[in-house]
């Protein structure tokens, strides 16, 4: 009782005093359906875009729908409030992406509009703001294409808009906060709301100047949420610039931070297009880098450059045949680190544009097992000491105590820095990174006045051949090499390729104590 009651302390403490008053009001806060949100002659004002897409295909006809590889046949009716595939499925349900899909009918489309609107007035599903959020917008953009002003469908929409106008999820911040801003903006403006419209464009402001790193990054540091809210920023940027009393300088500050951002993504991604699957990234959810490149490109953004990584605590170190990311950032964002994983001093690579040393990724969201192991430091390429966690994961989402990260030196070629995860062995984890044109090394030192088992963990990319002979590794035509190990294992782990969707790769567990020397030879040679 006494280690929860401290581990919940270790978490609630880096907490903004705003996300606990509001925990603790929407617990109390009693529960309304869409009818008390309810305003009738309402006028719809559509919205112009540029930036046009349709989704992938979700729905499957017959009532089968597929949601993060997952699928489901409905009988009759949807069930709006399905939980057999867990929350994040049955919110994927209720986003409605598939208005955007071709092969669905217009009046099919309408239908289940009306169909989720009479379920959230009788209250057979409750409203919530995250889902509300990314169904209105989607509905806002179909409505607005067909230009559509059917009074049932519109009316409900408002109220949505409406119970989101009060119930923005302070409580949670980060990028649901994004998400309803974004929502009750283009609310705002096809319903002639200022107030929505007001409020929203002041979150924005503020939290984009908060999230925003000065390097261009997300502050959850998560290259999936990056994209969603570039995304996001991108669709803004486009449609608002249309509208009829636009805000000149709001305008000017979202097409700035859509520059930074994509500046930002085009250096993180691989030459390749991929998705480094840093903290909780999973390929299948959102646009691709590429996919937003392509949408920049439309509104006439600037061509996205490569910039210096600095404050979301990640490096880039790269020539002609290899690019490797190395994250050196702490626990972040420090009130909102849901989407954060135990990685500190982790590495990825890729040589000559082929996936070498990858993140085990994330294949769910859901307690258990499965999700402790994904965000475990033992699932990213970098130290473990007594087989523990650097920084303490529980829950789906919640840290306990967290490692600090410090850079001590770096260079064009070469990055050192050290945590404290450690701490309760009285022990700190050093590495030290050095670039040369084919080789790179690795030195990983313990530092302590005892003596403690330590583990380096390599995990390879299951399209790799991997071949082990004593203290020497060869992946496809890479040698990997090791000095002061006790051990060297390969044995398997579970890659995910997406949400419930896992193959098998290999995996090298190294043992040492005090100092690991690993080499990395990139060169035909040898």
């Amino acid at each position: 009782m006494m280690r929860k009651i401290f581990l919940l302390w270790q978490t609630v403490k880096y907490l903004k005093a705003k996300q606990i008053i509001y925990q603790l009001w929407y617990k109390i806060k009693p529960k309304k359906t869409l009818a008390y949100y309810k305003k009738a002659l309402i006028n719809f004002s559509p919205l112009q875009f540029s930036i046009n897409y349709f989704s992938e295909e979700c729905c499957k006809g017959n009532l089968v729908f597929k949601f993060l590889n997952r699928e489901h046949q409905f009988q009759n009716n949807i069930d709006w409030n399905f939980q057999e595939y867990g929350k994040l499925w049955n919110y994927n349900l209720q986003y409605f992406n598939f208005l955007h899909q071709k092969n669905v009918n217009d009046e099919q489309k309408k239908y289940w509009l009306k169909d989720i609107a009479a379920w959230l007035y009788s209250g057979k599903i409750l409203l919530e703001p995250y889902p509300v959020s990314l169904r209105a917008i989607n509905t806002i953009r179909y409505l607005s294409y067909h230009s559509s002003n059917e009074k049932f469908i519109v009316e409900s929409l408002y109220a949505q808009l409406n119970y989101l106008y009060h119930n923005f999820e302070f409580h949670l911040l980060g990028n649901h906060l994004f998400e309803n801003a974004f929502a009750l903006l283009m609310g705002g403006e096809v319903f002639n709301e200022n107030k929505w419209s007001s409020k929203a464009k002041s979150i924005l402001i503020k939290e984009l100047k908060e999230q925003l790193l000065n390097d261009g990054g997300h502050f959850e540091q998560s290259v999936m949420y990056h994209q969603i809210i570039t995304f996001r920023i991108l669709e803004l940027a486009d449609w608002y610039k249309k509208t009829k009393n636009a805000d000149a300088v709001f305008f000017k500050f979202i097409e700035a931070t859509a520059i930074k951002m994509l500046d930002w993504l085009k250096t993180i991604s691989f030459k390749n297009g991929d998705m480094p699957l840093l903290n909780d990234s999973a390929n299948g959810i959102t646009f691709t880098s590429n996919e937003l490149f392509s949408f920049s490109d439309i509104l006439k953004l600037p061509e996205p450059k490569f910039i210096s990584l600095k404050d979301s605590g990640y490096r880039k170190y790269y020539n002609d045949d290899y690019e490797c990311i190395i994250d050196v950032g702490s626990i972040a964002a420090w009130y909102q680190p849901g989407h954060s994983h135990a990685d500190a001093l982790s590495f990825i690579l890729q040589h000559k544009n082929i996936p070498v040393i990858t993140d085990v990724g994330i294949s769910t969201y859901d307690a258990g097992e499965t999700r402790n192991y994904e965000r475990s430091t033992a699932a990213h390429n970098t130290v473990t000491i007594n087989h523990t966690n650097q920084s303490e994961m529980w829950g789906s989402f919640r840290v306990g105590e967290r490692a600090d990260v410090k850079i001590v030196n770096e260079t064009a070629s070469s990055l050192e820095a050290f945590h404290n995860g450690y701490k309760k062995y009285n022990a700190i984890h050093k590495r030290e990174f050095s670039f040369n044109e084919n080789l790179i090394k690795i030195v990983d030192f313990i530092e302590s006045s005892k003596k403690f088992l330590a583990t380096s963990y390599l995990h390879f990319h299951p399209n790799c051949f991997v071949k082990h002979e004593k203290n020497v590794v060869t992946v496809n035509d890479i040698t990997f090499s090791f000095e002061g190990i006790e051990t060297i294992k390969l044995g398997s782990y579970k890659f995910a390729q997406g949400f419930n969707k896992c193959v098998d790769g290999k995996v090298l567990s190294i043992e040492f104590y005090h100092s690991l020397k690993t080499t990395i030879n990139l060169s035909n040679n040898g």
